[in-house]
């Protein structure tokens, strides 16, 4: 379901889906043959997996059928023109065809099934702009087509284990190009992490009030939080970007405040504690003092989700999950609480978690499409979340 939209076109989200959409289809175009492997952790082994992951001849064709998209796709103009609409018709729905035929690495599938939720999510998405396409709701599907850019950024981030990428030497220029925040997120797409921290602490270190301001700064900011917590899972490393906000004074204001909140979750998080149970996650969750503790817990919780829990425990961890990613919506491009909150009730209906996701779900689709103009929300979305409520309803 297309419900990050209404977050990407209410909160400054045109920048955001350029990138996303760019980031995307490098990684498609950048996929190689080559190991599953993850950054090397210093002073540790090298956390990664041997046997290579399955690009067929599916992936290959859904990436070249992306390429053939992305001009039209990020051109509204030509998207909309009546004479490109019977080439664009026969591409989305070569696309949807081939969404449904991508096999992934079968050594992340074991280590992390979610990947396949993802993966499926990922193939809807594409179906539902084919359909839309189709039924004359091309602007609608338009913006599917972006969407579904950020279920691969989903799986390819994925805590420490994710695809190796090679960046295409086509993109230098423009990455180059790019402002700082937009650097920061194309290097974590890339899982280029050490690099990434060192151009957020670089940006906050060389950050003064004389000079042409940075809009973005605090969002570069909670990136570097975002990759040394959620992705690194190295708390020293996230304390250097708390000394780097204490020590420059011409920051804003609003921004040491918030350092202060994460100085004070980061003093709590003992390295050597290890989430081995959902009670563990769930305190961790109650008593956050900032978004470090959500970081914290998306960690842990991809991990338990896979760890054959009871449908109880699966519901509560998917609804953690969902408040979590929601909680780090600003932060980054990538956040599918929407997502969880709906796998959350198809997984565990007769559940009380399956209720309080449907509640979450639909408050925040209902936010979503709410404007000066009232809330409009789309019929096949309203025919979605009457499904899933006849479902709770049905199951208790």
């Amino acid at each position: 379901m297309p419900f990050l939209l209404p977050y990407m076109l209410k909160k400054g989200g045109n920048v955001k889906i350029y990138l996303m959409r760019c980031i995307g289809l490098i990684i498609l175009v950048s996929c190689q043959n080559t190991p599953t492997q993850t950054d090397q952790i210093n002073g540790g082994p090298e956390q990664g997996f041997l046997p290579p992951p399955v690009f067929n001849a599916s992936m290959q064709n859904l990436k070249t059928h992306m390429i053939e998209l992305q001009h039209y796709v990020f051109d509204k103009k030509q998207f909309e023109d009546p004479e490109n609409k019977e080439f664009l018709q026969k591409e989305i729905h070569k696309l949807a065809v081939e969404s449904k035929n991508v096999r992934h690495d079968p050594i992340l599938l074991n280590k992390d099934p979610t990947v396949k939720f993802v993966a499926t999510q990922f193939a809807d998405e594409i179906q539902r702009a084919d359909e839309n396409f189709k039924t004359g709701w091309g602007e609608y599907a338009r913006w599917q087509l972006v969407k579904a850019t950020s279920y691969c950024l989903e799986c390819h981030t994925r805590m420490r284990d994710g695809v190796s990428f090679k960046p295409p030497q086509t993109t230098r220029n423009y990455f180059t190009n790019l402002p700082a925040a937009a650097q920061i997120e194309f290097m974590i797409a890339f899982r280029q992490f050490e690099p990434a921290l060192a151009l957020c602490l670089e940006k906050l270190k060389e950050f003064r009030l004389q000079s042409v301001q940075n809009p973005e700064i605090d969002r570069i900011a909670r990136l570097g939080l975002l990759i040394a917590v959620q992705y690194m899972q190295d708390p020293e490393k996230a304390k250097r970007i708390v000394r780097v906000i204490e020590k420059n004074s011409s920051l804003p204001l609003y921004l040491k405040i918030s350092n202060k909140s994460w100085k004070e979750s980061l003093d709590r998080w003992n390295p050597n504690d290890t989430f081995r149970f959902l009670p563990e996650v769930r305190e961790l969750v109650r008593s956050r003092k900032s978004e470090i503790e959500d970081m914290r817990a998306i960690a842990a919780l991809l991990k338990m989700i896979t760890d054959g829990l009871n449908t109880e425990e699966l519901g509560e961890a998917l609804y953690l999950t969902g408040q979590s990613y929601e909680s780090l919506n600003k932060i980054s491009m990538m956040s599918l609480h929407e997502n969880y909150y709906e796998y959350c009730v198809g997984r565990a209906s007769h559940t009380k978690w399956g209720g309080l996701c449907y509640q979450r779900l639909s408050e925040s689709i209902t936010d979503g499409y709410s404007g000066s103009s009232g809330t409009r929300i789309p019929v096949k979305l309203k025919m979605k979340l009457e499904e899933l409520k006849k479902e709770i309803e049905r199951d208790k």
